[in-house]
């Protein structure tokens, strides 16, 4: 992109997930190769992140679903791309997504849109809601599962869709970075003495992220005489009376001394950095940014045996034990989570380490930043001369 252009994402909110952090890294790409860039949202813990780097936010309801919202939100959107001069949307999200194809149309520029998470599909009326997503003059898939989910559900042609995987930011997750000093405000943070093994599973407290299928499994290792644990459950309490559900269920399983829920954690890469095992093991999605990090901080993992979880971790039997980066349990099945977690403590320390480096070396060669964002900018190059009169 030689020409300076302005690019406005839009998203419902700006908190801890993965299409908002996704939201960030290219606001920071654009505005360092010289562009501006614009976010509209709800607000969120990212906002002043986003501010840092340069970027603008614009407060607006994108978050609702309601007819009459979507159409003023359109409306408004329109009007922020003929003044700000706008050579771009790019949607994140359904609900946003449909004003910004309606804005889109009215004004003429491109439309963009990632397809973050695999929706549910339960009748006519979700899948046409669902189905703006695939409506856009690209749609990135974030996973190689995602495009050909894409393309299965909606019949959406080969070359609009972009297959660009989310990715780790290494100056934040590298080990040799965490000093000590952080290491033990971590400890402290999550009353860990060092002690137990860690286990860590990051992620909005929700059902989709299957936090009570481990809660289950530290009660099925508890029953069968396993060790004494700490399981850090990461991430905003998105459903509280979930929350809730799990303490009762830690209470009768007797694992309620476990648990430890901080919220949305700061400095998560030295968070991975006191775990001995990361676990992402929920259904829906679209590649789990937070696999990834465990992975670059060296934490073997534990995947369900879902597109994605296959997608991020090296796993048998698609790769031999002594390429795998984790081990890979079926979705929703507490009792090989269980399993699973009994044998990599299993392990000796040696061994867990060496999987650990196998994960390292695997998401710097396929998720890194920089193949993020000059993928996605090569995107809007690609749409923009596609614009260019001839």
């Amino acid at each position: 992109m030689n020409k300076s252009l302005t690019v406005l994402q839009v998203i419902p909110r700006m908190r801890a997930g993965g299409a908002e952090l996704g939201c960030l890294q290219i606001a920071e790409a654009l505005v360092k190769k010289g562009h501006r860039a614009l976010v509209a949202s709800e607000g969120g813990l990212l906002v002043d992140q986003l501010v840092a780097v340069g970027a603008e936010h614009i407060a607006m309801p994108l978050s609702t679903k309601n007819p009459l919202g979507l159409a003023k939100n359109a409306s408004q959107l329109a009007a922020i791309i003929r003044k700000e001069n706008v050579s771009i949307i790019h949607a994140r999200s359904r609900a946003p997504a449909w004003s910004a194809l309606y804005a889109a149309q009215r004004t003429r520029i491109p439309f963009v849109t990632t397809y973050h998470s695999e929706y549910s599909e339960k009748g006519r009326i979700k899948n046409f809601y669902n189905s703006v997503m695939a409506r856009s003059d690209t749609v990135i898939a974030v996973s190689d599962y995602m495009a050909h989910l894409i393309r299965t559900r909606y019949q959406t042609p080969e070359d609009r869709i972009a297959v660009i995987h989310r990715a780790f930011d290494a100056s934040i997750f590298d080990r040799s970075k965490v000093t000590p000093d952080r290491l033990d405000a971590a400890r402290r943070q999550l009353d860990v003495d060092g002690t137990k093994p860690v286990l860590i599973l990051a992620g909005r407290i929700t059902p989709r992220k299957a936090q009570d299928h481990l809660v289950s499994a530290l009660g099925l290792l508890k029953k069968q005489g396993g060790p004494d644990l700490v399981c850090i459950l990461a991430g905003e309490i998105e459903k509280p009376i979930f929350k809730s559900e799990l303490e009762t269920l830690a209470e009768r399983l007797g694992v309620a001394h476990q648990l430890r829920f901080p919220g949305h954690v700061r400095d998560i890469a030295a968070t991975y950095a006191i775990s001995d095992i990361a676990l992402n093991i929920s259904e829906q999605e679209g590649l789990p940014r937070v696999a990834i990090e465990a992975q670059a901080m060296g934490v073997p993992l534990i995947v369900s045996d879902t597109g994605p979880g296959r997608e991020v971790a090296l796993t048998e039997p698609d790769v031999t034990a002594d390429r795998a980066s984790g081990l890979r349990v079926p979705y929703g099945n507490p009792q090989a989570v269980a399993k699973a977690i009994d044998t990599m403590l299993s392990w000796p320390v040696e061994k867990r380490r060496s999987q650990g480096e196998r994960g390292i070396e695997n998401v710097h060669g396929r998720f890194t930043l920089q193949q993020l964002t000059s993928k996605t900018l090569a995107v809007y190059d690609r749409l923009l001369l596609g614009r260019m009169p001839r």
